[in-house]
C-alpha cells in the first residue's frame, strides 16, 4: 500500500543503489553515495511526502581533472580512511 510505511526499504535502496552503481560504471560514468545529505532541506526542496524515508543522495558523473577544483577542494582530495574490518566485526552470536 503507497500510504503504508515499509519494513524494508532500506534493502530495497540498497539494492537499487547497486545496480546504479554498477549501470554508470558500464556506461562510462562514475557513481558516488552520500549519507551527509540535509535531509531536512531535501525534504522541503523536492516536497516529498513524510511517508517517504530519505536513504541517501547520489551523485552520477564523469571525473575531472582535478585542477578543475577550488585549491581548498584538491587538498580534500584523499582516500579516506577506512575502520580496520577488525573493529567492526566478530565471530558468534550477539550478546547484551
Amino acid at each position: 500500500r503507497p500510504d503504508k510505511a515499509s519494513r524494508y526499504n532500506s534493502f530495497d535502496t540498497g539494492a537499487a543503489w547497486a545496480q546504479l552503481a554498477l549501470q554508470a560504471n558500464a556506461l562510462g560514468y562514475n557513481a558516488h553515495a552520500m549519507a551527509g545529505v540535509l535531509f531536512d532541506e531535501a525534504r522541503t526542496a523536492l516536497q516529498i511526502p513524510d511517508r517517504f524515508k530519505i536513504e541517501i543522495a547520489v551523485a552520477v558523473g564523469k571525473k575531472a581533472d582535478a585542477d578543475h577544483l577550488t585549491i581548498e577542494m584538491q587538498e580534500r582530495e584523499q582516500p579516506s580512511n577506512r575502520i580496520p574490518l577488525a573493529d567492526i566485526t566478530f565471530k558468534g552470536t550477539f550478546s547484551s
